[in-house]
């Protein structure tokens, strides 16, 4: 199959080149031209229950569910006629913006709780009528407008609310990219050069790392002038495209270098292309099969960073298969031109007799290093039981972040709650102001939800009748509860609010509160169905891959340990706060939700590029030679030195994003790093040997219909490739 492709590609490689420099120039214009329209929201099911109350507030009563919330800073009281006198100039731009439904302040419309403590400040709400996004965009522009006349009023301004939270997030995602590749790619030059020893050869994996990263980039920007895009859509991108362009990428160029010793030119790349490259294809789609998964979690965001990750590794291996074999095919035998001088300890096949002498050991007791690799792997894994989930906010930033700071001083320096109310929209098939029945039930929420624990005071018609016009929407009204909690005990608020029985009235709660409730709430529903369609799917890949029954049971249950190990590390680290010093964060107790559904996603994949890879390899000698045990080992010998080499660059571009100060985008790379570690070293030297010893020759036993379906399909990896006539290139 794929050698064929080899062989096409090699007689028309300056045709090959050609396109996919097509490619490249089209992803270059289209990033330059297009405007693009990224987003840091979207954590929560557009048809969740908070979202339709959100869409509400903002097409119903001409305030969005987002609220942008100033705090001044007086010298003295704010209290007095000169300082409420300079609040309310400073606050005109905000009055005057078109984007503003309305400004809540101490002293027109709002609560004397709008005060601080010590009374040296107050802060203004100003309820928007545009969606976040929008909000982000204007707000650096009126932040400043206020900043300037405040100034002049003698006070100081400060700026928070989930729309600045979102602008500061897309800032620190910008910042933590540009600081992760700056470390990622010199590093990857430098692995790849250990790795070949010449310049040509390491310089390869690494243009098909940055062109799958830039014609990827270019797609999600195009898309998102189409629909909105996640901003942490470039982050994955980034985050998977140079370690999987690479890693994909160094076993082609490993081969065909073997290969080459063998014959010609035209022969290395179809042998090349019919076994590794078949083998980094079904890895591949491995890898995609995974991130569709994300499909089943009612996230936009979500849905967004699994497809910028699918489009990816996609291209990925569209480079991989297309650009490479082209380059190789033109390069010959130049491709050890420019020789790099290593150390002798660099040079030779001694890691690779290693890694055969350490299979062989664990082959001969197979049992005895088994069983103490498993109950490893399980407890690593117990710390995930405890897992804490949260969607996110103000405390995913640095702590010297201004929009956090000002958050965590709405907490701390004035009464809770006040500033960001709990919004509930009550709809009556009656209307509320002409039934009798329909203003009884309201009457009864309003008193068991002010009775509720931890709730301050509940806003209505009922004790607000002046406001009603603004209150009321044909058979619907909103109510407003404050509570003097934050975090989980809020969310616990929201869940009782929802639990209050209203006979005739429907009730629905919005607000940040009930999105994460709602958010963690699509995370659990999603769980089961996305682990079945990974699990049957990489099964069933696996399976036509090699032609086997036994051997996609084992490296699936080897993948879930794994996984399962990197997130109770994951845990460990980012929820408990372990190595809070040294990787510089603050733990919240808590871990952002899309982060372990995005590993599982990439991990499922990503875990078994390796065992793909290297159990192509042993295959290979299982059906030259028929022994199990010794293929093994020679699997392991053969592909020590490259499976090495990939594993390190693999965990210095994910490791890389650890210098990142965003949290969700450091435990990710935290998470993805210690899981291709756990798959490169105990997996790869312990559970493969051991396994594959004890199974034996049941490792390749399939029924033989499947054996021909695969034989009809030319699956098999093993392919007889004619040597060309003629001279060696």
């Amino acid at each position: 199959m794929l050698n064929r492709w080899g062989t096409f590609v090699h007689h028309h490689a300056r045709f090959v080149l050609g396109l996919s420099g097509i490619a490249l120039v089209a992803a270059i214009v289209l990033m330059v031209t297009v405007s693009p329209s990224l987003t840091s929201n979207g954590f929560v099911s557009e048809t969740a229950e908070s979202a339709r109350v959100n869409s509400a507030l903002q097409e119903e009563f001409g305030r969005g569910g987002e609220a942008l919330i100033f705090i001044f800073d007086a010298e003295g009281a704010i209290d007095t006629p000169e300082n409420r006198q300079a609040f309310e100039t400073a606050i005109e731009p905000i009055r005057s913006d078109s984007h503003v439904a309305q400004v809540l302040t101490p002293w027109t419309g709002g609560d004397v709780q709008f005060i601080s403590y010590d009374g040296q400040s107050a802060f203004a709400v100003a309820l928007m009528s545009a969606d976040a996004d929008t909000i982000e965009e204007i707000l650096p522009g009126l932040r400043t407008a206020v900043e300037q006349i405040a100034e002049t009023q003698g006070l100081s301004v400060s700026v928070t609310g989930n729309a600045a939270i979102g602008e500061a997030i897309g800032h620190e995602v910008e910042e933590g990219i540009l600081r992760a590749e700056s470390v990622a790619i010199p590093m990857t030059l430098l692995l790849t050069l250990l790795i070949f020893g010449s310049v040509i050869a390491a310089g390869l994996p690494l243009m098909v790392g940055i062109l799958a990263m830039v014609t990827s980039i270019a797609v999600v920007l195009g898309y998102s002038a189409l629909e909105q895009q996640s901003i942490f859509a470039i982050n994955v991108i980034t985050l998977l495209g140079l370690a999987l362009g690479v890693d994909y990428s160094l076993f082609m160029v490993a081969r065909f270098r073997e290969e080459l010793r063998k014959g010609s030119v035209e022969r290395a790349i179809a042998v090349t292309m019919g076994t590794v490259g078949k083998a980094i294809l079904f890895a591949g789609i491995t890898v995609i099969f995974g991130l569709a998964a994300t499909r089943f979690f009612p996230m936009p965001a979500l849905h967004s960073m699994g497809l910028a990750g699918m489009l990816v590794v996609a291209l990925a291996l569209f480079y991989g298969l297309t650009f490479l074999p082209a380059m190789l095919s033109l390069l010959g035998h130049r491709i050890n031109a420019v020789p790099v001088r290593l150390p002798a300890r660099m040079r030779g096949d001694e890691e690779g007799r290693f890694w055969n002498r350490v299979a062989t050991a664990v082959m001969k007791r197979p049992i005895a290093f088994l069983v103490p690799t498993l109950v490893i792997l399980v407890l690593a894994g117990l710390p995930f039981q405890r897992l804490n989930l949260t969607a996110g906010g103000a405390d995913q930033l640095p702590s010297d972040v201004p929009a956090r700071m000002t958050y965590e001083r709405l907490q701390s320096d004035f009464p809770s709650g006040e500033a960001d109310p709990i919004p509930v929209i009550i709809a009556a098939d009656d209307g509320l102001t002409t039934s009798a029945g329909s203003l009884a039930s309201l009457e009864s929420f309003v008193g068991e939800a002010a009775a509720l624990p931890h709730v301050s005071r509940v806003s209505s018609i009922l004790t607000d009748p002046d406001n009603s016009s603004d209150l009321i929407r044909g058979n619907r009204t909103l109510v407003q509860v404050v509570a003097d909690v934050d975090g989980e005990e809020l969310e616990n608020v929201v869940n009782a609010i929802r639990d209050i029985e209203s006979d005739g009235l429907t009730v629905e709660v919005g607000g940040a509160a009930a999105s994460n409730v709602d958010t963690i709430q699509g995370i659990r529903d999603g769980i089961v169905p996305a682990v079945i369609f990974v699990v049957i799917g990489s099964y069933l890949i696996l399976l036509l891959t090699f032609g086997s029954v036994f051997l996609p049971v084992k490296a699936i249950f080897m993948t879930l340990l794994s996984i399962s190990a990197s997130l109770g590390a994951l845990v460990f680290v980012f929820q408990d706060g372990r190595l809070e010093n040294l990787l510089r964060f603050a733990a919240t107790g808590e871990i952002i939700s899309v982060t372990p559904i995005l590993m599982f996603c990439i991990l499922f994949g990503l875990s078994m590029d390796y065992e793909v890879l290297m159990l192509t390899r042993i295959q290979e000698e299982y059906q030259r030679t028929g022994n199990n045990t010794a293929s093994v080992a020679f699997g392991l010998e053969k592909t020590a030195k490259v499976i090495t080499g990939a594993a390190a660059i693999m965990i210095v571009a994910f490791g890389a994003f650890m210098l990142a100060d965003i949290s969700i985008i450091k435990s990710m790379g935290f998470g993805l790093a210690l899981a291709v570690l756990i798959d490169a070293t105990i997996v790869r030297a312990l559970l493969v040997p051991a396994t594959m010893r004890l199974m034996g020759d049941w490792n390749w036993w399939a029924p033989r219909p499947i054996k021909s379906l695969v034989d009809r399909l030319g699956l098999v990896h093993t392919e007889q490739v004619a040597a060309p006539s003629g001279a060696a290139d």
